[in-house]
């Protein structure tokens, strides 16, 4: 019975961490989208976690929350896992979206989309960075970026996806919300 509660409480958890998309985000089927967050549903599921710290109320693109960057936090919350968990079948092609906010022109950050293998010592397998303030327009209007990356030939199933936000040298913080991972087209 404990073990059978557990799962449920950790597929409830990865749930809670891996869905939810904006209403607003340009169109994508349904079936090609992996994994999406909004956020909403992270408070006071991370307690012990130091990225927790980044998850804020003061701007939000859909809903209360967003992740940020700011002095201090070099890092957002974002996407961790396997490339063998994301996909059931191997993708050529990823790519990923998000609806980001800089306040200024002091703001620069980068959304970054990583593949890592699983010699932590040894260089990404890819690692692709939009630098924001190149890629967004406006200051202090949310707007989405995306970028796609074609899978690394070295890549396996049991290699790292991570996707997160990095504040780089920025002097201001910089928002991250409704974050989406889809299969390239």
């Amino acid at each position: 019975m404990l073990k059978s509660t557990s799962k449920a409480a950790f597929a409830l958890l990865t749930s809670l961490l891996l869905n939810g998309c904006s209403t607003e985000a340009p169109e994508a089927s349904a079936t090609n989208v992996l994994a999406a967050n909004d956020f909403e549903n992270l408070d006071g599921w991370l307690a012990d976690s130091p990225a927790l710290a980044t998850l804020n109320q003061a701007k939000a693109h859909s809903g209360r929350y967003s992740t940020m960057v700011s002095a201090g936090h070099d890092y957002s919350l974002g996407y961790n896992n396997t490339l063998g968990r994301l996909s059931p079948e191997w993708p050529a092609k990823l790519t990923v979206g998000a609806w980001v906010l800089l306040p200024n022109d002091q703001a620069a950050a980068k959304l970054v989309v990583e593949i890592k293998g699983t010699d932590p010592a040894a260089p990404s397998l890819v690692y692709q960075a939009i630098e924001l303030p190149k890629a967004v327009k406006l200051s202090n209007k949310w707007q989405y970026v995306e970028q796609t990356i074609a899978m690394s030939g070295t890549a396996k199933p049991d290699s790292k996806l991570l996707v997160y936000l990095w504040r780089a040298d920025s002097k201001e913080p910089v928002y991250l919300d409704d974050l989406k991972i889809s299969l390239a087209k």
